[in-house]
């Protein structure tokens, strides 16, 4: 049953995109979206809330504790090769965005029907697969 509704709702989401207008990507539009504070705050509700996420963390992270060592320690520099890994894979993101936005400026419209209709086929393809 869960595969069917999955396959629903990127058959949806394909649709919708597929009828989107194309992305508007001057710089005003993108100055009225939002103030940082809520992007930010947004940002990390969507993070927290990443069943994903969490479960990575929670399988991934016991591994590398050490018992018998102090806890706090061993997070903060946890915490802070993640944080240096997150910022060099934005950053890279960042830029990768900045070169594909004179393509997309172009192309938006066709952009978003074909990612459109390779959500539509996964989702079709998904309640078949084994």
């Amino acid at each position: 049953m869960l595969k069917w509704v999955g396959g629903a709702y990127l058959v949806w989401l394909g649709v919708q995109l597929w009828r989107a207008p194309p992305p508007r990507l001057d710089a005003a539009s993108s100055a009225a979206d939002g103030r940082a504070t809520v992007l930010f705050r947004q940002g990390l509700l969507t993070a927290v809330s990443n069943p994903k996420a969490l479960l990575f963390y929670g399988a991934f992270l016991p591994q590398l504790i050490r018992p018998g060592v102090d806890l706090l320690p061993q997070l903060a520099a946890l915490l802070l090769v993640f944080v240096a890994i997150e910022i060099v894979v934005e950053y890279a993101l960042a830029l990768l965005a900045h070169r594909v936005r004179p393509f997309l400026a172009r192309q938006g419209r066709r952009f978003n029907r074909v990612c459109g209709s390779l959500f539509v086929a996964m989702g079709a393809a998904l309640p078949l697969a084994r």
